[in-house]
């Protein structure tokens, strides 16, 4: 049982020798920074703390000002730096500054450092090789299933993305969809028009279908038939294509895109739990609201973002329960990594290991990558380590869980 060994340490060793697939990002895969030109206020807010920042009472106005890196930095951090101090016990501060660390040598981020770290973080992503170099000499990182939010495939594909795509725009449509423009557009042909556009996003290399439709209604689908919603669709378009379809439609076109998959052999891939951001409706996202379309597309691979938290329990049983659906961790581990690690430890009390995908960093910005992917494997061997210490598995076996869960299950659920 090796007792007389650093359990922790070894496997902690072992994560950082191996390849990792990341199943989830949000990067730029031709820049190396999300804004118009790179700044670390502006970039290192662009998402999560930003969150801990409003909650700690930051205006929107003042985080506005903020990140506007046209404006003085010093003035800037001024404004920031009450509301930071009140937020650096967070796992998304944390991260942030694992990552300043780790790629510009800063170990804290304060009025004393912070125009330091912002020359060195601009020099840095600069570069034209930053993007690469943190991911792939950094991180280990092999391949990424990246959500850009673009609808351009070929763009969006490189040696090191895989492209998801959202398909959320024909769910509550984009009325400026081009097929908009048909003035006696039929329910028939708005799907026809649908199946064209996957199939070509699926020609031009996308890897995965991403839903997302979890931040603004319920992820609840219930069964519409044809007959209802092609008169609901006629009524749309009689009232001049209102800015959204009615639930019933919408829930008719998100079949209608399942079945498109299930016939193409798809992954799917669905927000769940936590949004980002404020003020969302939390329980619009609960996972158990899936599982009639779990059973209705047996065939689909449902893989099932941020553990779901704080419904970890209903996905964990969720995936017992249905060969289809997978527990992915993107994200998690920095949510909470106190909820990461115990939801960790009990799924592999309840599922196969070979059902749960251990990271994605779900960042706009690469540093946040690298700053989340220390935190995963931290949490990921601290729980592989505490099982082999109770003998509750061998090292061996933990060895194998930790390959599995980083590389192997995705690179064989996804096809990579």
């Amino acid at each position: 049982m090796h007792k007389h060994e650093n359990i922790y340490e070894r496997l902690l060793n072992y994560a950082d020798n191996m390849k990792i697939i990341d199943t989830h990002e949000h990067l730029n895969p031709h820049k190396n920074y999300p804004g118009d030109e790179p700044d670390v206020l502006g970039d290192y807010l662009s998402q999560y703390i930003s969150t801990d920042l409003m909650s700690a009472g930051m205006k929107e106005a003042e985080l506005n000002t903020v990140k506007d890196y046209k404006l003085d930095l010093i003035k800037r951090y001024k404004i920031l730096e009450l509301y930071l101090e009140q937020v650096k016990n967070t796992s998304y501060y944390r991260a942030l500054e694992i990552a300043a660390e780790r790629i510009h040598g800063i170990k804290e981020i304060s009025g004393k450092t912070i125009e330091e770290l912002n020359e060195k973080y601009k020099n840095a992503a600069n570069r034209e090789d930053y993007g690469r170099y943190v991911m792939k000499d950094l991180c280990n990182i092999e391949a990424a299933i990246n959500d850009n939010w673009s609808n351009d495939m070929k763009w969006s594909k490189t040696d090191l993305f895989f492209p998801a795509w959202q398909p959320d725009a024909y769910v509550t449509p984009d009325i400026n969809l081009p097929v908009f423009n048909s003035v006696n557009l039929t329910l028939d042909e708005y799907c026809e028009n649908y199946k064209q556009f996957f199939l070509k996003q699926k020609n031009d290399g996308m890897k995965v279908l991403k839903l997302a439709t979890a931040y603004w209604r319920s992820i609840y689908f219930e069964d519409v038939d044809y007959g209802t919603a092609s008169d609901l669709f006629l009524q749309f378009k009689k009232n001049g294509d209102s800015p959204a379809f009615p639930k019933k439609l919408q829930d008719y076109m998100m079949h209608f895109i399942l079945k498109t998959a299930d016939e193409n052999n798809l992954a799917v891939q669905i927000h769940t739990g936590l949004q980002e951001g404020m003020g969302y409706d939390l329980e619009d996202s609960n996972p158990m609201l899936l599982k009639k379309l779990f059973n209705k597309y047996p065939n689909i691979v449902f893989d099932i973002f941020h553990t779901g938290y704080p419904y970890e329990r209903e996905l964990m049983v969720l995936a017992k329960t249905h060969a289809n659906v997978y527990v992915d961790f993107c994200w998690s581990h920095i949510v909470s990594p106190f909820a990461a690690k115990n939801s960790f430890y009990e799924m592999l009390d309840v599922l196969p290991y070979s059902k749960i995908f251990g990271f994605g960093g779900d960042y706009t910005v690469y540093d946040g990558v690298a700053g989340h992917i220390i935190m995963a494997k931290q949490n990921i061997c601290t729980v592989l380590a505490k099982k082999v210490r109770k003998n509750e598995c061998d090292y061996n076996l933990a060895e194998k869980i930790l390959q599995s869960v980083l590389y192997d299950n995705a690179k064989r659920v996804f096809e990579l």
